[in-house]
Parts: structure tokens; C-alpha cells; sequence
């Protein structure tokens, strides 16, 4: 199975769960410090849903998955995919596969790539730089995208390393409304990412 069959299926699958989410209600996640996953911890100011909630990563989203997403991701380890479910392999090496010790430009450009092999295009990055998350040092950088259907969104993305692999988070919305609206609000979201 290709890599991006293995994307394709986990983006139908996740829609399902959004769906599912959506008619439950999905447990909400009200402002203040929060659990994201595991030792993730991060403050909002805001309440989202909890579109997905994993033993690896969560989804969560305010007015439904494809209209704004906040990926937490607390663990990626050594050879791993950057958005998880694949390995490096002597078969398979290569791809966006997290190795510890990238320089900042690297690990951006990693995530980059993992965006892409989801699906992506027209990706780019701007304003990548040195970030404090608690007491782990990391970086935040802001990326733009088009989706297959070729709607244009604007993310921004935060990651640092600790002892047990690279947490990362996620944040991607049309860049129409809903990225401006709710930029400012994440922003300040992500630079609260720590580990308790």
C-alpha cells in the first residue's frame, strides 16, 4: 500500500469520525490548561471539540474538521512518519521520517513534506524561528496550502524535541474567515505547548 493510500484511507477514516463526533457532540475542551495527549499540555482561550481522541495524537476543531484543525501530536519517535502510522524501513527510507537532532530548517522542511504526502500542494513556509515551550527549546513557523480541491489554507505549526521523540501541533483553516479570525487567538495557544 502506497503512502499516500495509506494518507487517503486515515483522511476518509478521520472524516468518518468527524461525522460520528459531530452527532455526539464530541466531548468539548473548555478554556484553560488542557491535556492534549498524552504529558501535552497546552492553555486555550477558546472551546473546541475533540474530533479525535487517540492514544497517539489528538484532533480537535471549532466548527467542524474542514473548516479549522488543531493536530496534537505528542510523540513522534526516531524513524517514525512525521504525522505518524509509518516506519523507516531498509525498504522504504525515504520520506518525511523524524530523526532526532534536526536543525530548525530541516524540521520544518520535514513537516513541509509531510504535508505534501497527505495530499497537498503549493506548499510553502514563512517566519520560522526559535520558540520556548516550558523549558524545551523548539521552533514555530506559519505555511500556506492547497488542498486537492484546491482551497487555499494557511496553518502554523510548533514542534520541540524531549526525551522520547518530537511533539508537534498543527493548526490549518481556509485562509478565507476562519484562519484570520481564529490566528491570533492559536498563536497564542501554541506558544503555552508543554510537557507536564
Amino acid at each position: 500500500m502506497s503512502p499516500r493510500h495509506v494518507l487517503q484511507t486515515l483522511v476518509i477514516a478521520l472524516l468518518s469520525l468527524v461525522l460520528v463526533a459531530c452527532s455526539a457532540g464530541g466531548p468539548l475542551v473548555k478554556p484553560g490548561p488542557t491535556i492534549a495527549s498524552g504529558k501535552l499540555m497546552i492553555d486555550s482561550e477558546m472551546e473546541w471539540t475533540r474530533v479525535y481522541t487517540g492514544t497517539r495524537y489528538q484532533l480537535w476543531s471549532i466548527d467542524g474538521e474542514l473548516l479549522n484543525r488543531l493536530y496534537l501530536i505528542p510523540t513522534v519517535r526516531e524513524k517514525e512518519f512525521i504525522f505518524l502510522g509509518q516506519r523507516q524501513t531498509k525498504r522504504r527510507p525515504d520520506g518525511a521520517f523524524y530523526h532526532r537532532g534536526l536543525r530548525p530548517d530541516e524540521l520544518r522542511d520535514l513537516i513541509l513534506d509531510g504535508l505534501r504526502a497527505a495530499g497537498t500542494a503549493n506548499v510553502e513556509a514563512s517566519n520560522l524561528r526559535p520558540a520556548t515551550f516550558g523549558t524545551r527549546e523548539g521552533l514555530r513557523f506559519e505555511f500556506s496550502l492547497a488542498n486537492e480541491e484546491g482551497l487555499k489554507f494557511k496553518g502554523m505549526a510548533a514542534a520541540f524535541e524531549h526525551e522520547k521523540g518530537l511533539a508537534l501541533a498543527i493548526f490549518m483553516a481556509p485562509s478565507e474567515y476562519y484562519y484570520p479570525r481564529d490566528e491570533a487567538k492559536v498563536s497564542k495557544m501554541l506558544d503555552t505547548l508543554r510537557l507536564r
